[in-house]
């Protein structure tokens, strides 16, 4: 329906018009059914105009509803991407802040103890090392299983916190592509603003002019125009609904990632 062989035919049917007009024998004659033929063509094309106007608002809408969903949807996601393995990294970490304050008192001992032979080395008082040395390695095998313990409990807190980055990372890495598609978006609304809408409002300025004035064929041209222009219009508001759904399968492959 919104073709453009639609719209040079009505651009030739408009053109052939001007030519009755310039070459018909009987000037008043031509111009009267020239004037009576451009008027039926404007009253064609205003059908198309309504058509395509109406067309443009639907797009509209449902681009600014996908959009919506599409935002809504990406929060979500990434929302949910941050609490990734949430659950078990809190309880991991308190697991092991709590296994290293148990064994807190132990290690602060045994470390003390160790420095208490030191210094009693420096002062040659073989009877205090020996005496520390004693306390120290009576109580060396718990603090060698409470190390391993803190430790075994810090490096699967570890692990899972880089299972976990790596999850996120490949999640976010499959939503890459939505910001070339936006930047996509943002330069055919710009050609949506800039040029088509801007033409069709300079069409439409004369075609009001033409209306005034009533001159039909005129008004058949500039309306020719506007509703070519509206056809551009609803061709480049396809390609940004197309784009936000692709936006939404990008989102929708992501969450089924999490």
């Amino acid at each position: 329906m919104f073709e453009r062989r639609g719209y040079a035919k009505g651009l030739v049917a408009v053109c052939l018009l001007l030519l009755m007009l310039v070459f018909s024998p009987g000037h008043v004659t031509a111009s009267s059914v020239g004037w009576e033929a451009a008027l039926s063509t404007v009253e064609q094309l205003h059908d198309s105009l309504s058509a395509l106007e109406l067309a443009n608002q639907l797009d509209k809408q449902k681009i600014q509803l996908l959009r919506k969903q599409n935002n809504e949807k990406r929060k979500e996601v990434d929302r949910r991407i941050k609490l990734i393995d949430k659950i078990k990294l809190d309880q991991l970490q308190s697991e092991a802040e709590r296994s290293q304050k148990q064994h807190a008192p132990l290690l602060a001992k045994y470390t003390e103890l160790g420095k208490k032979a030191s210094e009693a080395r420096k002062r040659k008082d073989k009877k205090s090392v020996l005496r520390y040395e004693l306390e120290r390695n009576r109580i060396k095998a718990s603090v060698s299983a409470a190390r391993h313990e803190i430790k075994q409990k810090k490096d699967t807190l570890t692990s899972v916190k880089k299972q976990a980055y790596t999850k996120a990372k490949q999640v976010r890495g499959s939503l890459e592509p939505i910001q070339t598609i936006k930047k996509q978006i943002t330069a055919e609304n710009k050609q949506i603003t800039d040029i088509h809408s801007k033409n069709k409002s300079e069409a439409n300025k004369r075609y009001r002019s033409a209306i005034k004035h009533g001159n039909a064929v005129t008004a058949a041209i500039e309306l020719n125009l506007i509703v070519a222009e509206l056809g551009r219009i609803h061709a480049s508001q396809n390609k940004i609904y197309k784009w936000e759904g692709n936006i939404r399968n990008l989102i929708q492959a992501a969450e089924a990632k999490l």
